[in-house]
C-alpha cells in the first residue's frame, strides 16, 4: 500500500518531555504513530504556541530544527521509494542514520540470509572477523548511514594490505590482490544488506576484478632459438619435433601425446583425426606445413615408440615432456629472466623468472594460437585449437598481439 500523506504534531509526555509524533493511515480507517524524542521540556498549555510556531525562544528552535531534519528524512525515503514511510518504517530509518552501528547483530543477521556452501560461509565468516577488528579500531562511532559507502569498503582494502605487511615478517607472505578483491566483495554484499534492512541507498557495484595472472608469451626469435638446438637424445628430438608440428596448429600437448598413427592420412597435407580429451568427440585437424608433414612422415615410418607402436610419440606423459622441454630451455637461454604478472602478490605483482621455467608446453599452444588469430580468425584458430566457443578465446588470446605482427600492421607490411 502506498503512503500518500502524514501528519508532524509536537506532543507532551512524562514529565513535560517533548516529543514530534509522526501519524500515517497505512490501512483503511488504521493509523499508526512513531514518537520522536526531542531533548526539551515544555507546560502542556505552551504547546499549542509550539505547534502554531509561535512559542519563540530556545525551545521553537530546538524543536523547528528537529523537525526540518524528520521532514527531510520523510521526503528522502519518499524519494527512493516512492511512498511515505510507515511509522516503524520511520523509526527504524531514523535509528540507521542517527544510532551507532550493532555489528555483532548485523553480521548475525547477514548469516541467516546467505544461501551459500559451507566451505563459502567460512571464507565469508573470515572476512566479516577481519571487518569487525577494522570496525573497532577505526569506525566505532560510525552511524549505519555512514557505513553504506564506497570509502569504508576501499579503506577496508587498503587496511588488509597495510596489516599484511606489518605481520609478513611472521607469516612470511604477501596478501594477493584477488584476496583483498574477494574480501572486499564479501564487505560489499554485507552493507548492501544492511542498507536493504534499512531501506537505505545501496553502494553501486565498483569493485574491479584484478587482471588474471600472466602466462608467459613466448616471441617468434625465443620460438626460433629453441628450434635451433641441436638434441643429442630420442626424447630431445621428439620435443622438438612436436614443437615444429604444434607451431601451426595449437593442439593441447595431451592430444599431441595421444595421436594415433592410424587416425593419421598423407596426401600433400595431413589430417589427424582423434578424440578430444575434453568433450569426449571425434575432431579432425589439418597441417598443411611441410616441415611438420615430413617430420610426421618420419615418425610413421620409423617405429621409436617401442612399447606401443601406434603412437607417433613414444612420451606418455606431459611431465617427462616438460621436464626435457625445461632441459633444453636451460641450455638456450641460460640465466636470462623474464618479468610476469601475478595476482597472487599484492606488492611484488611482477615476479621474476628464468626463462626456461617460464616455458612449458602450453607456451606453444598459445604461441600457435595467437599467431591464427591474427593471421587466420578466430574461427580458424579455435578450430584448430579445439575451443569449442569463443568466450575462452577471446579472453585468454584474442587480446594479445607479438610485438613484431604488430608493427608489421600498424607499418602495413
Amino acid at each position: 500500500m502506498r503512503i500518500k500523506k502524514y501528519t508532524l504534531k509536537f506532543i507532551g509526555g512524562k514529565d513535560n518531555k517533548i516529543y514530534l509524533r509522526y501519524f500515517a493511515t497505512i490501512e483503511k480507517g488504521v493509523g499508526k504513530t512513531y514518537d520522536k524524542p526531542i531533548d526539551a521540556k515544555l507546560k502542556k498549555e505552551d504547546l499549542l504556541l509550539l505547534n502554531s510556531n509561535n512559542l519563540g525562544g530556545i525551545v521553537q528552535k530546538e524543536c523547528n530544527r528537529v523537525k526540518e531534519q524528520l521532514v527531510n528524512d520523510i521526503e528522502m525515503f519518499n524519494a527512493k521509494t516512492n511512498t511515505y514511510p510507515t511509522p516503524d518504517q520511520l523509526r527504524t530509518y531514523n535509528n540507521a542514520i542517527y544510532s551507532v552501528f550493532d555489528i555483532d547483530y548485523h553480521i548475525n543477521q547477514f548469516y541467516k540470509s546467505l544461501t551459500i556452501k559451507p566451505s563459502s560461509i567460512t571464507t565469508y565468516g573470515y572476512t566479516l572477523r577481519q571487518f569487525k577488528q577494522y570496525f573497532i579500531m577505526n569506525l566505532l562511532n560510525y552511524t549505519v548511514n555512514e557505513m553504506i559507502n564506497q570509502t569504508v569498503i576501499n579503506e577496508f582494502g587498503k587496511w588488509l594490505v597495510t596489516r599484511r605487511k606489518a605481520i609478513d615478517k611472521i607469516i612470511k607472505k604477501d596478501i594477493s590482490k584477488i584476496s583483498v578483491y574477494n574480501q572486499q566483495m564479501i564487505l560489499f554484499k554485507f552493507l548492501n544488506y544492511v542498507a536493504k534492512e534499512y531501506n537505505l541507498s545501496k553502494i553501486n557495484d565498483f569493485l574491479s576484478r584484478p587482471h588474471s595472472g600472466q602466462k608467459y608469451h613466448i616471441s617468434e626469435k625465443d620460438f626460433q632459438r629453441i628450434l635451433k638446438f641441436k638434441p643429442t637424445s630420442l626424447p630431445q628430438k621428439e620435443v622438438l619435433d612436436m614443437i615444429r608440428i604444434n607451431r601451426y596448429v595449437g593442439l593441447r600437448i595431451g592430444e599431441i601425446l595421444t595421436i594415433d598413427k592410424r587416425n593419421i592420412k598423407i596426401n600433400g597435407v595431413c589430417e589427424i583425426e582423434f578424440k578430444e580429451h575434453k568433450k569426449n568427440r571425434p575432431r579432425t585437424v589439418v597441417i598443411v606445413d611441410k616441415p611438420a608433414v615430413e617430420i610426421i612422415k618420419d615418425h610413421m615410418v620409423n617405429n621409436y615408440n617401442t612399447k606401443n607402436s601406434n603412437l607417433l610419440f613414444h612420451f606418455n606423459d606431459r611431465s617427462p615432456f616438460n621436464k626435457m622441454l625445461q632441459v633444453i630451455c636451460k641450455e638456450v637461454f641460460k640465466e636470462e629472466k623474464v618479468l610476469i604478472y601475478k595476482q597472487t602478490e599484492y606488492f611484488n605483482d611482477y615476479k621474476e623468472y628464468f626463462k626456461w621455467q617460464a616455458i612449458s608446453s602450453h607456451a606453444f599452444r598459445r604461441f600457435a594460437i595467437e599467431r591464427n588469430v591474427d593471421e587466420f580468425g578466430i574461427e580458424t584458430a579455435r578450430t584448430l585449437s579445439g575451443h569449442s566457443d569463443y568466450a575462452t578465446i577471446i579472453k585468454h588470446y584474442s587480446d594479445y598481439m607479438n610485438a613484431n605482427d604488430l608493427k608489421k600492421k600498424l607499418l602495413k607490411k
